[in-house]
Order: structure tokens, then sequence, then C-alpha cells
């Protein structure tokens, strides 16, 4: 397993005939199978055109370079055309914000893990609060030019007190047999009930606000990446321009708020 951190800039060398090829200049990604298909390298030839390492042809990744057998490891754009589309997708992962399917922000990649067959097998994210969670492959939906996708099921930003609100929930009401029941009585457990729904419910709401709470204060003194309107064409807040309390109301309002969460700087 390796982070890319500890592949970009890396030198390449060829074992048999003992030479450099520049420096690993970037990974290219294939957003179809969530994978690495090869290392663009940095000649400083860049006029001539991009040369490539696919990932299958390494020989390994080492503490200080990558090594390949030869020299005929090392191709270019013509060489291997399915690349070009990979170029020209610009599918980069970090410095991505991740949404889950569902619509909510969840924080941005700054960083990929990468096995040895080149598959990206868990991605790094910061949360909006500073924290690092790991994302597994499984739970990717789309590797997208600037947004990751995730189930809904890997959420992770809502944290509600659940042992807290068990305990609070597990006493039953005392059910008194029919038998005993008299008329004047009938009533005191839907009274129960009722006053326990609430205090059951509770805590969501206050989880909930709390979130949102966060994730506005995590936009609040940001800059819009670009103009965001409503449907109808009024403006929410023009690009560069600060996100104040003002803005997150119109966005919230017109239902732009995840538009506008997407395209901050």
């Amino acid at each position: 397993m390796k982070k890319s951190v500890e592949i970009v800039g890396q030198p390449i060398v060829s074992i048999t005939e003992g030479i450099e090829f520049g420096n690993v200049k970037e990974l290219l990604i294939n957003h179809t199978n969530g994978t690495v298909a090869a290392l663009v390298i940095d000649d400083g030839k860049w006029y001539l055109g991009a040369k490539l390492l696919p990932f299958a042809s390494i020989a390994g990744i080492g503490e200080y370079a990558v090594t390949v057998n030869n020299s005929g490891d090392i191709l270019t754009i013509a060489d291997h055309p399915e690349f070009e589309k990979l170029f020209a997708a610009g599918v980069k992962i970090i410095g991505n914000k991740v949404l889950t399917k569902g619509g909510r922000i969840q924080g941005k990649i700054n960083e990929l893990i990468i096995d040895n067959t080149g598959k990206i097998s868990v991605c790094e994210m910061e949360k909006a609060d500073g924290e690092i969670v790991e994302l597994p492959a499984e739970s990717i939906v789309t590797f997208g030019k600037e947004v990751l996708i995730i189930s809904d099921s890997n959420e992770t930003v809502t944290i509600q007190p659940k042992t807290t609100e068990e305990v609070l929930v597990k006493p039953e009401p005392t059910i008194v047999p029919d038998e005993e029941i008299v008329a004047p009585q009938i009533e005191v457990p839907a009274v129960t009930v009722a006053v326990e729904t609430k205090e059951k419910e509770q805590p969501v709401d206050d989880s909930a606000k709390k979130f949102d709470d966060k994730h506005r204060k995590f936009l609040l003194g940001k800059k819009a990446a670009r103009r965001i309107e409503t449907d109808n064409g009024m403006l929410i807040v023009e690009q560069g321009s600060e996100i104040t309390e003002e803005v997150l109301q119109k966005a919230k309002l017109a239902g732009k708020f995840v538009e506008l969460s997407m395209n901050i700087q």
C-alpha cells in the first residue's frame, strides 16, 4: 500500500540500464474503475509530448525511487491512445469535495492509498471540523472531476447520542391487565406515551441542528467559486464574494444550499 505523496516526485529508474527518466509528475486516474492507470513523467521535455509509465509496468515503488525493467516500459500517448481519454477527463480526486447520494457535503479528499495493483483502496477525507477519516473504495459510487460521490450508508458527519437515547427509551410503561383498568385510568398511558415520544425525537432534532450549525460555520467567510442564482435568475452571491449569513439564508430559501456548498474557494 502506498499513499500518492509517497509516489509523486519520485525519480523513475531503469534497473537494467541504470538511468533516470525523470520524476513522477502526477497520477493518471482511471475514474471508471477507481485505479491509477499510469504515472505521468516529467522529463523536462513536455514540448515533445507526455511520457507515461503504465502502472502494470512498474517493477517496484521504493522509498527513494520508482523502478522499471528498462526504457521500453516508458510510453507516449501515441503508444496508448486510450490514455488520452483519461487525460481529457481530468480526474485528480485529491482536493475533490465529497457528497453523499442524498446530497450531504461530507468534506474533501486530501490523500489516496493505492494497493500493489494500482487500485485505489482508500481515500482519506478531511471533514468540516478538521477530523480525518478513511473512505474505503467500496463506499465510493462515482469518481468525478470535481466531486466524489459516496453511498448514504457511509455518511460520516451525523453523530447522534444513541447510547443515551437508548437508555432513556428502554423503560416501558407499566401495562395494567384489562380487567384491572378503571375508566379514569384509561387516558394515563396515552399521555405518558406522548411525552416519551417527544423526548425520543428531541435528540435527533438537536443532532441535525448541530450538524447544520457546524456546516454553516464552515461556509461562513469562504468565497464563492462562481456566481449562484435562483431558478428565476435572481442573484444569491457573485463569484469571489464572501459567504455571509444573508447569503446562506438566500441559498437555503432558494433550494441552492448544496450548490453553494459545492462551489466555495
